[in-house]
């Protein structure tokens, strides 16, 4: 038999160095999503890292996707935000990774900064 979708979707996302992880129901909103992560983003872990920007509210972020450039002079990714009154039913799969899109002084989204990890150990690096 197909399996059923699970209840609740886990969503990974990630800014300069780390990785959220986070839980919620399909039903769920982004704004319940960004809620999460902002409960995460103000944990002592998070606030103690000067390198980490410094968020009050959900109106200091975005979470966006992922989508990459399909023409052919273009290569790379590109960040879209996703709206907050969105469910997360239909727009995201489970397991999908989203990225933090932060906020200048002025409200203008800043370009997303993640770090990925080397998928190789340190002593079998190419040179």
């Amino acid at each position: 038999p197909p399996r059923a979708a699970p209840k609740a979707y886990q969503i990974l996302a990630k800014t300069h160095q780390v990785t959220i992880f986070l839980t919620v129901p399909q039903t769920a909103t982004i704004a319940f999503l960004k809620d999460e992560a902002l409960s995460a983003l103000t944990s002592r872990v998070a606030t103690e890292d000067d390198s980490f920007p410094h968020v009050q509210s959900t109106s200091d972020f975005e979470l966006a996707r992922a989508v990459k450039e399909k023409e052919k002079n273009r290569s790379g990714v590109t960040y879209e935000a996703l709206e907050s009154n969105k469910a997360v039913r239909g727009l995201l799969t489970n397991w999908e990774v989203l990225y933090f899109q932060f906020r200048d002084e002025e409200g203008n989204l800043m370009p997303v900064e993640v770090t990925q990890p080397s998928l190789l150990d340190d002593e079998e690096e190419e040179p």
